[in-house]
Parts: structure tokens; C-alpha cells; sequence
């Protein structure tokens, strides 16, 4: 034989050989319970400042969970089981927390560790070079990162570093109390004391945005002393010189009160050092007695039990402010005026009172908003009778406008002037949501600010605009109704699309010219990515998957973002600014490989009304097409943009589908879109979801007459109704819904304390009048008057706990399927609310529910529990 031919023959011996051991890798096996155990949820945590590090949290429902690191090449990963409050110094290390209160910091570099036991609190300084923790026993150690040196100070009660971490405040507590401030300079530390006193202790120490100055309350040791936490100071660096506050001088200061610690948010300089605002709050008034009675009034805008959730206004803490350099203070927040806002530049006050001297019955009363200017005092009403929903009354960033919704427009009120200016004219697209069918209209919101408040960045339906507010010139920013892209602003991770401003919020400021990142969202595709604008929109990354958590860091040109399918378990990547190329950091779930595994498609269908609807239709693991199956269809309103989301296997669910476990068991699932007509909401449901289930039975997938219907919470009315109007289903199952619409209606929502109505006026139920305005709508659409229509058999389960949807109205449903002989058993779980969260219940669910499903869908010899139940 010659040469060639036995290297060929060779050749061919070796691409044989490795075909069977491909053959043996790839042969998949069927999930099981037991199986689940190996499934873990992934979250990215943080990315390190050149973006060569990333740092990634695995869940497992063992609880055997572990914070990860690894560089952007995954060439080197470190692990810390159960690892948590993780974060980089620069690209060169690391820290977290373990259990016990242990402290680790890693060197990224060479791999070497620090342990450190019973660490409280720690911080990194901005460079990276020094390190701060503070220990159980009160000891602050600050010095350089390595551990080589190390400034041991003992009795620190707290410490607080400034927003730049350059430095930081801490105090000491012992006989003579002190507040020092230490500086870090390249890894060597300046300390310097700035008070001391032996009578009282310094704390609560919050700082200016930029660091510039920093406030604390002094709290006298002896606690029956009459100063006590009503001494208030700021330093601020600029002039080297602390300045009191002293509120036992002060007759606005009730007797009884104290300052307040600066618990969310509830503690702010201006940004100019010029003003400090917090909170007091009456503890006498707090402390009050339970009443002998409860009184309901009639009149109340609020019942008595939601002011027993909300709180009392009147005796809510008010917010206050204090000029530091004239020593004047000035309450803002009053028993009629007692929600507060701030203007971008703290210069005005904006209060509110949620509560009108009327019932109220939608979720948002209309309310009037009134403005203080803080250097003269002087109040203005600027609006009357708008809604006070979060987000359409807020100030501009940099403090000129007030900007609100009105007439189906953007507003702003300019402070200087008085003027009110519609800013959304020139947007020739709607600014809300028109496709919105319960009673009224959401906007699209609001994106955020460009420096000095020239532009108002607003959205529409698929855009970005810009509004000039000195011209009103109005530009589209984006290109994505063309596209039929939904573009909004995105954040890095671990950031908020807006900032905390008291019982307010603020749009944050966008730099244009440096260019901005855009999250994107086909709207009919289901495609997903991010893109990046400076000018134009540029994708980054765009496809048929789901694509979250955007990871980048101001100067870092290496982004990280997950990507996961129903079908491919989520994996983290990275992607250049300069390169369009992905390529894999992390792939979580590998064992997957192992197991048969369905896939998800997206199907288009039309109602009776001939509109267009989508749905997610999941495929059995290890699919024939020459077969049929049984298929489980979830509903609650639109489900389909869940088309390409992974989901792990568990016994632990509280309440909805899991469709990995029921895929795996060789049922399809289907994910349909509900479109509704006001006052038709029962009907609405059964038209779209009775079409889309007859779409798929079309499409020759499914046994016509082992299709199960199952829903939750707003679901599981859904499902009741339409229960009582088609036989199409061969079993319901109905989880935690409100089945009597009458007796809802009327009861309270025990969660907050409200009265139901507004959920069935003006939310989800859409029936846009009251009970005594449309009777028969109300009985039409409750699927307990129409209980005797139904024919499959029924399985309902709730909490005994449940505030959401109390338990009662799956009582009232059993009890009238009781009556009327129908096939049903009802389960509630006790010590479990609308989801279930007791570990113990969610496995009994999960088992009675794929049970239940066997049963009737499968012919299966039916459990024990099911046979006592319905035979």
C-alpha cells in the first residue's frame, strides 16, 4: 500500500473514530427532579474600571452560591463561595464579604489573598491604593492596598467616605468623642481633627455630591438631655469652618422631635454647601395609642386602612432646612402640604399632598402642587388638579423647570418667569402610550437633561427627541419607528434611570457629545441588543436573543452584556467599542448540553377583531414532528416578549409555569397576547386566547383535546372566566384570582390598605365605570355568575396569606363549583401569600400541579390526592 493511501486511510480511521466518541459525547439524556439541583442563576455584579475584569454572581437553589471574577480573555477566574458586596480597585484587585463577616481582597495580578475576621465595613480609596476597615471592636485600619503598612485607630464608631473617594470623615466614641477627617494621598494617609466633645458623640454623616462639604447631628451621651439629636453641623473644605445648628433655639422645632438619620436619601446638601435639608420627626405624636375605635369616615380621600399602611399625614416627619451661613431655619413640609421634591439646584421646594378632601378612588388622585422659593420664602400654586403618578411632575436636573404632563403633552413650568411651556408640541408622535387599554394613557417618559437644562431629552413609542427650551426646536434623536426598534437609554449596571429626590425622583443629565449607549427592543422581531449614539445610532449588538444587564464603566473601552435563548442557557460577553466581534466570558449552565431541550418561536395570530397578536410557542424537549402532544397554555395580558428567556428547572416555583419542567415532560407551552376592549374584559380574554390556542392546534402540533389552561394572580381571573365560556380546554387550572368581581370591587386591597375599585374603574379589569354604572358589565364579566357553564375539571390554589387577592374568592369559586357537582379541588397553603414563598409548598405545587396536568392530559393513573378529590 502506498504512502498516501495509509495516510489517507489514517486520516480516515481518525474522522471515524472521533464521529463515535462525537456520538457519545452528544447523546442527550431526559431531565429530571433530580437534575435541577445543577441549574444556577446568573447575575453580572460590577465591571472594573479599565473593563478587564468583571465580576458575576451564581444562585443555586441549594444556596451554595458564589460571587465570580474573571478578565475579559477568561484565562483567570477567582471564586468566593457565598461571597457578596464585591468590588475593584482599578483594575488590580478585588474585595467581598464572606459569610461571618469575613473580609478578602485578591491582587488581579499575581493571584495573592488577605483574610481579615470581623470586618463591619470597608472601602476602597479611588486610585486603588489604600484600603479602609473598620472591625467589630470599633478598630479602623486605613493604609496602603498590599497590607504593608497599616494606621490603626481604635474606638471608631463610623466612618463615611466622600463621593470622589479621595477621603473620608470618621468618628470615635469614648469619653471625649471626636470627628476627624483623613485624606489619602498616593497611598499615604493626613489625618486631621475637626471637633471634639465629652458630653456628646458625632453621627450621621452624610456629604455634599462633589464632596465639598459634609454634615453630621450631634447626639448628646446622656440620653434624657434635652439637645439631644437636635444639633446639626456642616463643614464645609472650602472654608475650613464648621458651622451649628442648634434646634432648642428654634420655636418652629416642636419639643418633642429629633433630626432624623439620613435613612434613603432623607438627608441632602444643596449643591452649592449653602443649604442643609433633613428630616424631624414628633415622637410623641408617633408614639400615640391605638384607639378604642376605628372610625371610617365616609368623606375620608383615604380609608382608614390605608392610612394605617401609608401612614398618617399629619403626624408624617416633616422636612425642614437650615442656612448655615444666616442661621436661619424654615419647616417645608407641612400637615396640608406633607410630600416633598426638590428643585435640580435646591433653590425651590416642591410639596404636595396626595390626600384631597374627597374620596378617592383612582389609584392617583388629581392633586394641586405647590412651589417655595427657600431664599424669599414665597409659595406659588403652579398646578392645579393634576395627577401626582411618579414621574409626571419632576424637576429638571439643573433646577430651572418643573416639568409635567398635560393634555396629552410634555409641560414645564419655568421657575424664573412663571411661564408654562408645552415642550412636546413639535413632537409629531404621540408622547404616550395610545396602545395602553385600560383607562388612560401611561407617557413614555421622560429620558433626562442636557447640561445647564437646554434640552429636555423625551421619549415616544420607539424614539429619542430633544427639545431646545430656549427655542423649542425639536430634533428626533433616533431612527427606530423605521426600524420598528424600541431605543431607550441605557445604564450601566448598577446604575438607575433616575435619581432620588425625597418623595420624587430626577431625571439625570446626558452628555450628547460624548455619546450615548441605547438599549433596543424589536417591537414585533422580539429581537433585543444595545447600540451605540453619537450622532447616529450604531449597533453594537442586536439579534433573536435576549440581551440584558450592559456592563461599562466610564473610561473603559471593553462592554459586558448577557445573552441568553430559551434554549441557550445565559452567558456573559464582551464586545469592543472598536469591534463589532463577541466573544464569551462566561457560559453558565454547561450541563445543558446533556439534556434534550425544547426551543421557543414566535407565532402571529388574529382575534375575532382581526387584530394581529403574537405569542411564545415553547417545543417539547427532544421534539418529534411526526408526533402530537398535549400542550399548557399560561396567560396573563402579553406574555410573548418572553420568547427568548432561559428558564432553569426547579421544584421551587411560586405560582406560574415553569416551562423548562413541563417542556422536558413533553408538553408544548404557549405564551399568548391578550388584546382588550374596555368594559369587555372577560370576553376580551377568551376571543384571543381561544384564538391563539386554535392558531397552534392549525399548525398540527397538539392533540385538540389535551390542551390545559392555567393562569395566576390577574391570570387566574382570566382563566376562570374563560373556563365558563368555551370547551375548548380540557382542564383549568386557576391560581389565586379573583373570581366574584361584585365582592371585589368592594373589598380592600389588604396590601396597601386601598379600596379595590380602582383596579376595576381604571386598571386592569378596564371596565372604565363604576359598579352602579354598569351593573350588567360587572356581572357579565364575573365568572362566578356564569359557574354552571363550565365542563372541565377545575384545580384552584392560593394562599391562606395572600393580601394581594384575598383567599376568599377561590373559596367563593369552590364553593360554587361545589354546589353545582362540578369535577375540582381546591388547595391553599397555608403561611404562603399570592406567591408562594415557603420552600415546602412551592415542591407540594409543583408536584400537584404537573400532577394534575398527567392526569388529564396525558391519561396518566391519576395521584392518590386526585382520585379522593374528583371521583
Amino acid at each position: 500500500m502506498k504512502a498516501t493511501n495509509i495516510k489517507n486511510l489514517f486520516v480516515l480511521l481518525v474522522i471515524l473514530f472521533s464521529c463515535s466518541v462525537l456520538g457519545q459525547v452528544v447523546l442527550k439524556k431526559h431531565l429530571t427532579e433530580a437534575d435541577y439541583q445543577l441549574w444556577s442563576t446568573i447575575e453580572m455584579k460590577e465591571v472594573s474600571a479599565k473593563g478587564g475584569w468583571v465580576s458575576y454572581h451564581l444562585a443555586y437553589e441549594s444556596k451554595n452560591d458564589t460571587l465570580f471574577v474573571r478578565n475579559k480573555t477568561a484565562t483567570k477566574t477567582y471564586s468566593f463561595p457565598k461571597g457578596y458586596e464585591g468590588r475593584f480597585a482599578n483594575d488590580s484587585w478585588f474585595k467581598c464579604m464572606l459569610p461571618d463577616k469575613v473580609f478578602t481582597i485578591v491582587n488581579l495580578k499575581n493571584g495573592s489573598t488577605r483574610v481579615i475576621k470581623n470586618v463591619k465595613q470597608s472601602a476602597f480609596s479611588s486610585d486603588g491604593l489604600t484600603l479602609i476597615t473598620l472591625s467589630d471592636l470599633n478598630q479602623l485600619s486605613i493604609g496602603p492596598i498590599n497590607g504593608s503598612v497599616v494606621n490603626k485607630i481604635e474606638d471608631v464608631a463610623e466612618f463615611s467616605l466622600n463621593p470622589s473617594g479621595t477621603a473620608l470623615v470618621y468618628t470615635i466614641d469614648k469619653e471625649i468623642s471626636s470627628l476627624n477627617y483623613c485624606l489619602f494621598d498616593g497611598g499615604k494617609v493626613q489625618v486631621q481633627s475637626l471637633a471634639s466633645d465629652a458630653e456628646a458623640s458625632f453621627n450621621n454623616i452624610i456629604w455634599q455630591g462633589e464632596g465639598n462639604a459634609f454634615a453630621f447631628v450631634k447626639s448628646y451621651k446622656d440620653s434624657l438631655d434635652v439637645r439631644n439629636t437636635k444639633n446639626l453641623y456642616l463643614y464645609r473644605f472650602k472654608d475650613s469652618k464648621l458651622y451649628g445648628f442648634d434646634a432648642n433655639t428654634v420655636s418652629d422645632f416642636a419639643k418633642g422631635s429629633s433630626i432624623l438619620p439620613p435613612l434613603w436619601t432623607r438627608f441632602i446638601i444643596s449643591e452649592d454647601g449653602k443649604r442643609v435639608f433633613f428630616f424631624i420627626s414628633e415622637t410623641a405624636k408617633s408614639n400615640a395609642e391605638k384607639p378604642i375605635v376605628q372610625v371610617w369616615n365616609g368623606n375620608d380621600s383615604w380609608t382608614y386602612s390605608q392610612v394605617q399602611k401609608e401612614g398618617r399625614l399629619d403626624i408624617a416627619p416633616k422636612c425642614a432646612v437650615w442656612f448655615p451661613d444666616s442661621g436661619q431655619f424654615r419647616l417645608l413640609t407641612t400637615t396640608s402640604q406633607p410630600k416633598i421634591m426638590l428643585s435640580g439646584d435646591q433653590q425651590y421646594a416642591i410639596t404636595y399632598n396626595p390626600t384631597v378632601q374627597k374620596p378617592q378612588f383612582d389609584f392617583h388622585n388629581k392633586i394641586d402642587w405647590y412651589v417655595t422659593n427657600l431664599n424669599t420664602g414665597k409659595q406659588t400654586l403652579f398646578l392645579q388638579d393634576k395627577s401626582c403618578i411618579m414621574g409626571d411632575v419632576t424637576s429638571s436636573y439643573g433646577g430651572k423647570f418643573i416639568t409635567y404632563r398635560s393634555d396629552s403633552h410634555w409641560w414645564v413650568y419655568e421657575l424664573a418667569t412663571g411661564r408654562h411651556i408645552n415642550v412636546s408640541a413639535g413632537i409629531f408622535q404621540k408622547i404616550y402610550d395610545v396602545s395602553n387599554d385600560r383607562a388612560g394613557h401611561h407617557a413614555y417618559g421622560i429620558a433626562g437633561w442636557t447640561a445647564d437644562d437646554s434640552c429636555i431629552l423625551i421619549y415616544d413609542e420607539y424614539d429619542l427627541w430633544s427639545v431646545n427650551l430656549k427655542n423649542l426646536k425639536t430634533e428626533r434623536l433616533t431612527k427606530g419607528r423605521e426600524q420598528q426598534i424600541v431605543f431607550r437609554l441605557a445604564k450601566a449596571l448598577g446604575q438607575n434611570d433616575r435619581l432620588m429626590n425625597f418623595d420624587g425622583f430626577i431625571f439625570p443629565k446626558i452628555n450628547l457629545e460624548a455619546g450615548i449607549y441605547l438599549k433596543a427592543d424589536g417591537k414585533i422581531t422580539r429581537q433585543s441588543g444595545y447600540y451605540r449614539w453619537k450622532g447616529v445610532e450604531d449597533p453594537l449588538v442586536f439579534a433573536d436573543k435576549s440581551i440584558t444587564e450592559f456592563g461599562f464603566s466610564k473610561d473603559c473601552e471593553t462592554l459586558y452584556y448577557k445573552v441568553e435563548d430559551y434554549n441557550t442557557a445565559p452567558a456573559i460577553m464582551t464586545i469592543s467599542k472598536r469591534s463589532a466581534t463577541p466573544t464569551m466570558v462566561f457560559n453558565s449552565n454547561p450541563q445543558q448540553v446533556a439534556y434534550h431541550w425544547g426551543n421557543s418561536k414566535l407565532i402571529s395570530y388574529t382575534n375575532s377583531k382581526n387584530k394581529q397578536l403574537q405569542g411564545a410557542l415553547y417545543y417539547p424537549a427532544d421534539y418529534d414532528s411526526s408526533k402530537k402532544y398535549p400542550m399548557v397554555v399560561y396567560i396573563y395580558e402579553k406574555l410573548s416578549q418572553h420568547l427568548h428567556n432561559y428558564v432553569n428547572p426547579s421544584l421551587y416555583n411560586g405560582g406560574g409555569a415553569n416551562i423548562s419542567n413541563l417542556t422536558a415532560q413533553g408538553y408544548f407551552v404557549l405564551y399568548p397576547d391578550i388584546s382588550y376592549e374596555m368594559g369587555h374584559v372577560g370576553s376580551s380574554a377568551t376571543d384571543c386566547v381561544v384564538s391563539a390556542t386554535k392558531a397552534v392546534i392549525q399548525m398540527g402540533l397538539v392533540h385538540a383535546d389535551k390542551i390545559a389552561l392555567t393562569g395566576h394572580s390577574f391570570g387566574g381571573y382570566e382563566v376562570s372566566y374563560i373556563a365558563t365560556q368555551t370547551p375548548i380546554f380540557a382542564t383549568i387550572i386557576v391560581g389565586a384570582g379573583v373570581t366574584d368581581l361584585i365582592s371585589s370591587y368592594f373589598s380592600i386591597g389588604w396590601n396597601n390598605g386601598r379600596p379595590e375599585i380602582w383596579r376595576y374603574e381604571y386598571d386592569m379589569w378596564r371596565m372604565g365605570k363604576s359598579f352602579y354604572e354598569d351593573m350588567d358589565g360587572y356581572l357579565r364579566n364575573s365568572p362566578i355568575m356564569h359557574a354552571q357553564k363550565i365542563s372541565a375539571p377545575i384545580l384552584i390554589w392560593t394562599g391562606e396569606l395572600d393580601l394581594q387577592v384575598h383567599y376568599h374568592q377561590s373559596i367563593a369559586f369552590y364553593n360554587a363549583l361545589r354546589r353545582l357537582g362540578k369535577k375540582e379541588i381546591m388547595l391553599i397553603y397555608p403561611e404562603n401569600r399570592h406567591v408562594l414563598t415557603q420552600g415546602r409548598g412551592q415542591i407540594d405545587f409543583t408536584h400537584k400541579y404537573e400532577q394534575w396536568l398527567a392526569t388529564f392530559l396525558k391519561d396518566a393513573q391519576p395521584s392518590e390526592w386526585i382520585k379522593k378529590g374528583i371521583e
